[in-house]
This record gives C-alpha cells, sequence and structure tokens, in this order.
C-alpha cells in the first residue's frame, strides 16, 4: 500500500501511537470460540481460532491510523499554563496538548531521518488530527458504545506481542515515556470504542458484488504479474468554509477558490500556490495527496481527476462539505503489482501448533510456563506431535497440531506475524493471540499457483479494503462537517 512520503493525517502520529491499532484491530477483528475454515476449503473445520474469516468477513482494513509503544524521554509541560486552541463540540483541546503531540511527531521524524516541516505547517496538521480524533471518540460515546476492562486487557496482550514484549515490560516502557499507565489504558479504550463504531456505522454497511469480483480480476488480468492498477497522485487546494458561514461568506470564498483557479489554468506554479493559499493537510507538500487508487479517493475528487492528463487542472472547483477545493493530476501510473491476486502466486506455510486456552483457570502467565517447559523438551529430542495430541486445545490437536499448508491472510495477525519470523523446523517462544498461547513450528514453505477461486478469495478482499477506504473517508467527513469546531487560534500560525 502506498503512503505519501509526509503527510501527518497518514502515518505521522506520536510515537507511542505508531502500532498500537493494527493490533487492537486484531484483538477485535474475530470471535473467539469461531470455528473458521481457510476459504476454497472442504468444509471441514481445520482448526478454532486461529483462521481468520475470508473474502467477506474481513472487517478492518490495514489503512487505519497506527497506535503504538510509546518512547522515553518525552517532553512535559506541567508548568505550562494551558490554553484552549479549540473546541470541539463539548470538548476541549489545549495548546498543551497540541504542543506535546507536535514535539513527539518532530522527534520520531529526526529519529527516522526524515525531513521536518515548518513547525507552522506541522502545527496545523497536528490541530486538524487532535480534531478529528476527538469528533470520532465523541461520536462513539454518543453511540453508548462501552469497552470492558477486559477488552482493554486484550489489546494490551496484542500490542505486546506485537512489539515483541510481555503487557509487563510495555507497561514499564509506557511509564518510562513519561504517561501514566491508567492515560495510556484510557486512550486505548478511546481507539477501541471507536473501532466499534466504525464496525457499525462503515464495516457492517459495505457489501462486495460478484461482478465487481470479475471486473477487479480483469483489471488486473490485462496487466499482468508486473503491473498493478492504476493510481493517481492528485494535488488540491483547499479554502476553507468555516462552520455556521454565512451565504455571503461562501459567496467570498468561493470567488477567492474561483481566483486561484484562473492562477493555476493561466500558469502559475500549483504547488506554490498550494504553500501560501490552502488550508489542506497537505499544503507543506505543494497539495500532493500522493499515488492512491482511484478507488481510495474522495468520490468529488475521483470524479475531477479520472479523465485529466497528467498536469492538468481540473476545469471547475470543487465543491464538499470542508470547502472549495482546487484540483490538479499531478501523474499516474501502474502500480507494482503487491497483491497476491495481481501477482498470480503466493507462499504458502505449512505449520503446525500447540494451544493451551487462557481463562480464569489458566493465567496467561501460567499457560506461557507450561508452553514454555514443553518447547523445553521438544527442542531437546521430545516429538511437536505427540506434544500437540496430549496437551493442545485446538481441534488440529488430533493431526499433531498441523493445521497444513496455509496462505496469506488466513490466520490471524498475532500468529501469522510470528509464524513468518521462523526458518523451517525453528520452534517460536510462546505466542500470545485473543485464544489462549501458542507454541508454532514451521515445517516447510512454498511458491504456489492461486488457484481461481483463492484468487477471487484475495480479489474479494483487495475490492473491500478499497471500498472500506473510500467509506470510512466519506464516514469521517460527515462526522466532521455535523461536529461544532471553534478555532482559537490562526492554525497556520
Amino acid at each position: 500500500m502506498k503512503r505519501q512520503e509526509f503527510a501527518v493525517f497518514s502515518f505521522l502520529l506520536t510515537s507511542w501511537h505508531r502500532l498500537l491499532l493494527p493490533a487492537v484491530l486484531a484483538a477485535m477483528a474475530v470471535p473467539a470460540a469461531a470455528q473458521l475454515k481457510a476459504p476454497g476449503s472442504s468444509g471441514a473445520p481445520r482448526a478454532s481460532g486461529i483462521f481468520v474469516p475470508q473474502a467477506s468477513d474481513v472487517t478492518a482494513p490495514s489503512s487505519q491510523p497506527k497506535l503504538g509503544v510509546p518512547q522515553a524521554g518525552g517532553q512535559k509541560r506541567s508548568q505550562l499554563i494551558d490554553e484552549v486552541v479549540a473546541v470541539v463540540n463539548n470538548s476541549v483541546i489545549t495548546r498543551r496538548e497540541l504542543l506535546d503531540r507536535a514535539d513527539e511527531i518532530e522527534s520520531q521524524l529526526r529519529a527516522g531521518g526524515r525531513p521536518v516541516p515548518a513547525r507552522a505547517d506541522l502545527l496545523g496538521e497536528v490541530l486538524e488530527r487532535l480534531v478529528m480524533e476527538r469528533v470520532q471518540a465523541q461520536a462513539a460515546q454518543d453511540a453508548g458504545i462501552r469497552v470492558t476492562d477486559q477488552e482493554v486487557d486484550r489489546a494490551i496482550e496484542s500490542v505486546a506481542q506485537q512489539n515483541q514484549m510481555n503487557a509487563a515490560e510495555l507497561r514499564r516502557r509506557v511509564e518510562g515515556s513519561g504517561m501514566t499507565w491508567t492515560k495510556y489504558r484510557d486512550e486505548l479504550r478511546k481507539q477501541v470504542q471507536v473501532i466499534r463504531l466504525r464496525e457499525r456505522e462503515v464495516d457492517s454497511k459495505v457489501q462486495v458484488y460478484d461482478g465487481e469480483i470479475d471486473n477487479y480480476l480483469a483489471a488486473r488480468g490485462g496487466q499482468g504479474a508486473a503491473g498493478g492498477p492504476t493510481e493517481y497522485n492528485m494535488a488540491q487546494i483547499l479554502v476553507r468554509v468555516p462552520e455556521n458561514a454565512s451565504d455571503a461568506q461562501k459567496q467570498a470564498l468561493r470567488a477567492k477558490a474561483e481566483e486561484l483557479l484562473k492562477q493555476a489554468q493561466g500558469g502559475a506554479d500549483f504547488a506554490q500556490l498550494a504553500q501560501t493559499s490552502s488550508e489542506g493537510p497537505e499544503a507543506a507538500q505543494g497539495g500532493a495527496m500522493g499515488f492512491r487508487e482511484i478507488g481510495r479517493l474522495p468520490a468529488l475528487f475521483a470524479n475531477a481527476v479520472v479523465d485529466l492528463q497528467p498536469g492538468a487542472v481540473a476545469p471547475q472547483v470543487v465543491e464538499s462539505a470542508a470547502g472549495f477545493h482546487v484540483v490538479k493530476l499531478v501523474a499516474k501510473r501502474a502500480a507494482p503489482a503487491s497483491s497476491p491476486a495481481a501477482a498470480g502466486k503466493i507462499t504458502q506455510t505449512q505449520v503446525r501448533h500447540i494451544l493451551i486456552r487462557t481463562g480464569p483457570n489458566m493465567p496467561e502467565a501460567e499457560a506461557r510456563r507450561q508452553l514454555g517447559t514443553l518447547r523445553d523438551r521438544i527442542t531437546h529430542g521430545g516429538d511437536f506431535a505427540d506434544a500437540a495430541k496430549r496437551f493442545s486445545q485446538d481441534g488440529s490437536a488430533q493431526n499433531g497440531g498441523d493445521l497444513g499448508w496455509v496462505s496469506p491472510g488466513e490466520l490471524v495477525p498475532e500468529f501469522e506475524q510470528a509464524m513468518s519470523r521462523l526458518r523451517p523446523n525453528e520452534i517460536s517462544e510462546p505466542v500470545v493471540t485473543q485464544f489462549g498461547v501458542h507454541l508454532i513450528q514451521v515445517l516447510n514453505r512454498r511458491e504456489t499457483e492461486l488457484s481461481p477461486e483463492k484468487q477471487r478469495d484475495f480479489a474479494r478482499a483487495e475490492v473491500r479494503e478499497q471500498k472500506l477506504r473510500a467509506a470510512y473517508d466519506d464516514w469521517v467527513r460527515q462526522l466532521r462537517s455535523q461536529a461544532y469546531v471553534e478555532y482559537r487560534v490562526n492554525r497556520q500560525r
């Protein structure tokens, strides 16, 4: 998945925000008691609690903002007198929140060797991101969505697992960064609330039809294994319309956008116009939004650029709930074949495991201890299959824990990530998923051609993800347009 080189809205969140949400999504995506099958399988259940839903059952696209583990040494402003910089419905965003978040992003950029934008541009983008976070969190609370302590605990375990540490180590990292554990749990709870709301309001309403899969496969079949879908790099100049603007204000702002359109059509440097006049989050990058498939662009923008030649400016100003947009198609290209459906081949893994389910009568620590002991026995000459038959609590136990040949995306993320790090015949340390604690052994790997049925399964997941992106963008814009937001500072300064 392609991303912009720099865009706060896409991925420049605080250091402790970087990897958390994918873990949360993984923890929430699969019911704990599920008996799940691989796509195109014979119908006999392969194992319980390992395989994830395929095709139309996939719930969370990988494009979500990422959260993560705090880094030590974060700056603090305990003596700074809070000033309200924005009002969002019935809550406020303070200058302390804004500056702390901006400092952490700036530190993250420097540590990664990436260019740091001008401070004014960074503050404007961070403030808008904080507004959007607050709007979504309030919508989840207003919808009456509640997240239990047990769900938070489960998400924390997923975060720790993805960062190759246990919950105690994660807590030390959090507190070492200057954030209290209670605050971290509260932030995580809010994220899970938003995920629940999104599942209800967006994910559950997206459907993929056979005709869309046929079109997807036909388009990629004509491009060959080396080529993927066409991607568009669009740039915009946004003239934002404030909430509750009068008709006279709207007319004046439209006139401003029309004047900018004339300048762009007359040969003025579009990137320079965006840097000096746009109120969009990507203004510092000349308005460029980065390469995206047409299905990942908002519908208004997609319609404006789909028939343009690279370098052309859309002939009319585009109006949205945010304001007026001057739009240019910077470039377009055939993306590399990054999906199994496009490439036609996948790497399959032959894997087996031993599962001990956790619960009130089996704490995670005890399950880890038991599996650690089993691992020692096996690595010193014991038989993995025999141990699986005797101790595993998964449906695969009778087969010595063998899950057969599995394809990418068939297993829950924590399991698949741990499996992908193993060499053939290597045995993992205990791995925690939402279903319990596992020992994993990779037996072999192979490259294989995708069957027509498997190609359709992957294509369905790809199409669904594209539609989820577009639906999510529309939903967020709708939430934003319905919210009362009052800025107490100039977002460009």
